[in-house]
């Protein structure tokens, strides 16, 4: 009586990812040897469980496609060696990570790059004023009168000045009574006359200390008077341009001064004019520049090629491998948010992706595979 052989191999056809042990079926699953053969392209993951009884596995692509979009193609955790065959593609598409938090944080998905939220805050500097206007629509030194002080001055006395600007909100943005965020180099308003029928349109400009020779391309000067007084223990600076701009009437010119101080009695800004009528010239364009609170972050990418961080909450820069991006943000708002992508190949021609073909605690023999496999970026 003859004895039929029973064979050793398990043949399974693969259609669909999911794992490979339940494919097979209880039965065949325990055969020593593992054959798969995929008869369709493969969207997702195909996952082997570790089994005692293997001895050999084989995965044959037969010119069919596994790709994951979300990780790695295949996960083996046999330990017995996976061995990859045949033509087709086995790639992870996952070329995009995010990550958001108020603190330092550590992106797995990144190959542990790294999102430094600095506790301290910093100052840095921001413009305070911006304010640009058309030729002659500027706020007018008029007639407006009001009764100021200046910090070296015993009493008051009426001054002429600059009604628009008269206010403890301007006091604060140049820089409170020592008027700091003033007394900068990169400090500056322009004038333009009033009257353009009178033939002149551009009046001067006055900038800080070591200031440029122009602002808003008219001749500056900087402060010829730049002192400050302590008034019940509080530091007042006084700033006085001398010939700082140029008025005209019906063919009558003259030079005009300018000082900058704050009312030490209604702690206003005053912008004032001196040895003229104020109506003859405007206020065209002030940029105050000063320090405000904020906050640094810092990227480190430890992926192995560069990537791109999208959006603005606050990161937006192409970073180099090994490299750091960092954004000041000129508020103490520690949160973030960011978007990194990858992109490329390597030398062979392989896709970059930010995941391995196999993330398992297997191995994957690929001697016998002719296919394009996507390569990790860590």
């Amino acid at each position: 009586m003859a004895i039929p052989l029973i064979s050793n191999v398990g043949f399974t056809e693969v259609s669909s990812s999911g794992v490979l042990n339940d494919k097979a079926g209880t039965a065949k699953s325990k055969l020593p040897i593992q054959l798969f053969k995929l008869s369709g392209a493969i969207s997702g993951k195909l996952t082997l469980n570790n089994d005692s009884a293997h001895k050999k596995i084989i995965l044959d692509t037969n010119g069919n496609n596994i790709t994951n979009s979300s990780g790695s193609p295949i996960t083996t955790n046999s330990s017995t060696t996976l061995e990859l065959k045949g033509s087709g593609n086995v790639q992870s598409t996952l070329k995009t990570f995010t990550s958001s938090g108020s603190g330092d944080t550590t992106i797995s998905e990144a190959d542990n790059s790294t999102v430094a939220v600095q506790t301290d805050t910093y100052e840095f500097d921001t413009a305070l004023v911006d304010d640009n206007r058309s030729q002659n629509s500027g706020p007018s030194f008029t007639d407006f009168n009001t009764t100021v002080r200046r910090p070296q001055d015993s009493s008051s006395s009426s001054r002429r000045a600059n009604p628009t600007y008269y206010t403890t909100n301007y006091a604060t943005l140049f820089g409170g009574p020592s008027l700091s965020n003033a007394n900068r180099s990169d400090f500056g308003i322009s004038f333009t006359h009033a009257f353009a029928e009178d033939g002149t349109n551009t009046s001067g400009a006055l900038v800080g200390p070591s200031g440029p020779s122009t602002f808003d391309g008219v001749s500056a000067v900087q402060p010829t008077t730049n002192t400050t007084h302590s008034v019940s223990g509080v530091t007042y600076r006084y700033m006085f341009f001398d010939n700082a701009l140029v008025g005209v009437n019906n063919g009558n010119s003259g030079n005009f001064d300018i000082a900058i101080y704050v009312d030490v009695n209604t702690q206003k800004l005053v912008i004032e004019i001196i040895g003229g009528r104020g109506a003859f010239n405007q206020i065209k364009n002030v940029d105050v520049v000063g320090p405000t609170a904020g906050r640094r972050f810092i990227f480190t990418n430890n992926l192995a090629i560069s990537c791109v961080l999208s959006g603005t909450n606050p990161f937006n820069a192409t970073v180099s491998a090994g490299a750091t991006n960092q954004v000041d943000r000129d508020s103490t708002d520690s949160s973030f948010s960011l978007t990194g992508t990858i992109s490329g190949n390597d030398g062979s021609s392989r896709p970059f992706a930010l995941k391995d073909i196999n993330d398992g605690t297997g191995s994957v023999n690929e001697d016998a595979y002719t296919g394009t496999k996507s390569v990790s970026a860590f």
